[in-house]
C-alpha cells in the first residue's frame, strides 16, 4: 500500500499528499524514500518537521544518516563534512530538519516540504501560527512545482491530518481482494467477529477467537490470507472534487497492520 502513495510524489498534477494512518505501517520509511528519490533526481531544498528537536536529532542519526550512507547515489552526493545535525549538506541541495517545536527553524525557503506525525505537533501560540501553516508558508517560493507530504495516526477531527484529508481534492482508502470470491473489499472493524461471553468465559481466550467475516459474501477471512491480500490490493477512489486532484489523501485504519 506505499507505492502508490510514493509514486504520488512523482506525479506532477500532485502538491500535497495526506496519508491518515495507523502506528507501524512504513509512513516514515515512505517519506525517507521520497526524500531519498528527491535528492537523486531531482534536487531542491527540502525540510523534514517531527513534533520535536530531540526526535529530528534522533532519526537523522538512527535513520537518515544509516540509509545515506548505504545508498550509493546518495552517498556520492553527500557532504557530511559540511553538513550539521539538523542540516544535512549533498551536492546540489540542503535538507534542513527541524522540530515543530522551534517555529524560528522553520524559516527557510524550500521546495520539498516532509510533516511527520503532525497530530503530535505544538498548537499555535498568540505570537507564532501553528508550525504545520508556518511551514508550509516556507514553500511559497515554488508554488508550481512544491510537494508536501503530511502522515499521522489521528487524534481528534479538529486535528491537522483530519482536516487536511478533508481539504484533499481526492481521498483513497485500500481495498483488497476476498480470497474466497474475489470481491474487493475494505477492512472495517464492524465486519470483524467472535464468539459470545457465554461460548468462551475466558475473554482473552475469545479475543483469540475473533475472525474476519468478508462483508460481500459472508466467508471466514484469517490471518493466513491477509498478507496475500494486501500484496494484492488496491487504492480505490472514494471521494474526488477535482479532475486532476493536487491534492490526495490515503486513509488506512489499523486492521491492515
Amino acid at each position: 500500500y506505499l507505492a502508490e502513495i510514493m509514486d504520488a510524489f512523482s506525479n506532477e498534477d500532485v502538491e500535497r499528499i495526506v496519508f491518515v494512518k495507523p502506528t507501524q505501517v512504513g509512513g516514515t520509511t515512505a517519506l525517507e524514500n521520497m526524500l531519498a528519490s528527491a535528492v537523486d533526481q531531482d534536487p531542491a531544498p527540502a525540510m523534514i518537521v517531527y513534533p520535536s528537536d530531540k526526535l529530528a536529532e534522533r532519526t537523522v542519526e538512527a535513520k537518515l544518516e544509516p540509509m545515506i550512507r548505504q545508498c550509493k547515489p546518495l552517498a556520492a552526493k553527500y557532504r557530511e563534512a559540511e553538513s550539521q545535525k539538523l542540516k544535512l549538506k549533498f551536492e546540489t541541495m540542503f535538507v534542513f530538519l527541524s522540530g515543530a517545536n522551534s517555529p524560528a527553524s522553520l524559516s527557510s525557503p524550500i521546495r520539498y516540504l516532509f510533516l511527520d506525525e503532525v497530530d503530535k505537533f505544538p498548537g499555535a501560540s498568540k505570537k507564532e501560527a501553528d508550525p504545520v501553516s508556518l511551514a508550509i508558508e516556507r514553500t511559497k517560493t515554488y508554488t508550481t512545482n512544491r510537494k508536501i507530504f503530511m502522515a499521522s495516526t489521528p487524534t481528534l477531527k479538529s486535528g491537522h491530518i483530519w482536516k487536511a484529508k478533508e481539504e484533499a481534492e481526492a481521498e483513497k482508502h485500500y481495498f483488497v481482494p476476498c480470497p474466497h470470491c474475489g470481491e474487493y473489499i475494505e477492512f472495517v472493524f464492524a465486519q470483524l467477529k467472535w464468539p459470545s461471553k457465554d461460548d468462551v468465559p475466558d475473554s482473552a481466550e475469545r479475543a483469540e477467537m475473533a475472525t474476519y467475516v468478508c462483508q460481500a459474501c459472508g466467508a471466514v477471512i484469517t490471518d493466513q490470507d491477509k498478507g496475500k491480500m494486501l500484496a494484492a490490493g488496491r487504492w480505490q477512489t472514494v471521494r474526488q472534487t477535482a479532475a486532476r486532484p493536487s491534492g490526495v489523501a490515503y486513509w488506512l485504519n489499523t486492521l491492515y497492520s
